[in-house]
């Protein structure tokens, strides 16, 4: 007989044991942002995006308030909330979104952080980047450090993915997978 059984861990993360081998379940949080992003998609990209402000602006305003960015009251990290918008917005609205001048920010991608072995850390690191350009409005104007008003900007989505674009290349340097981190801190 199978001896099969359920582990529930911190953030709601699941291991299931099945013989001695072991399969991440994907963060419920994750699959209810999915979800969610699905729901909106229907209709038109500013449908959409009007839809997406108030939940990326909450995500932002939760992460400043308490470091962790949340949906619907559970945590997920700065990576995988920008991921999966990405993964639904990408072949909804723009197929041909590259990263284009977002390759050359201000500040310069620091190469370093690609460097970073721990999952956690590269994350942090990333971020920390990542608002320093959103906040730089000098170069980029003030609406683009709003997340109410910066996902209506051409050049977010191009930051984001090249954002995103990293973490692929990090997973792949690393010999990881999407499903292998944990979501609620990455």
């Amino acid at each position: 007989m199978e001896n099969i059984s359920i582990f529930s861990q911190a953030y709601k993360n699941l291991i299931i044991s099945i013989q001695f081998s072991y399969i991440l379940v994907i963060e419920p949080v994750v699959t209810d942002l999915r979800e969610r992003l699905q729901l909106i998609s229907n209709g038109t990209k500013t449908k959409f995006l009007d839809r997406f402000a108030t939940i990326h602006s909450k995500w932002h305003m939760d992460e400043m308030m308490t470091g962790s960015g949340t949906f619907g009251g559970s945590p997920i990290g700065f990576i995988s909330f920008h991921h999966e918008v990405l993964t639904v917005y990408i072949p909804r609205f723009d197929t041909s979104l590259t990263a284009g001048p977002m390759t050359n920010t201000s500040p310069p991608y620091r190469p370093v952080i690609d460097s970073i072995l721990k999952s956690v850390e590269f994350s942090n690191a990333l971020e920390g980047w990542h608002n320093l350009v959103h906040r730089n409005t000098r170069k980029y104007g003030r609406n683009f450090s709003d997340p109410k008003k910066n996902i209506y900007m051409k050049r977010f989505w191009q930051f984001h993915k090249f954002i995103d674009d990293k973490f692929q290349s990090w997973l792949t340097n690393n010999q990881l997978n999407y499903d292998d981190v944990d979501h609620t801190l990455i």
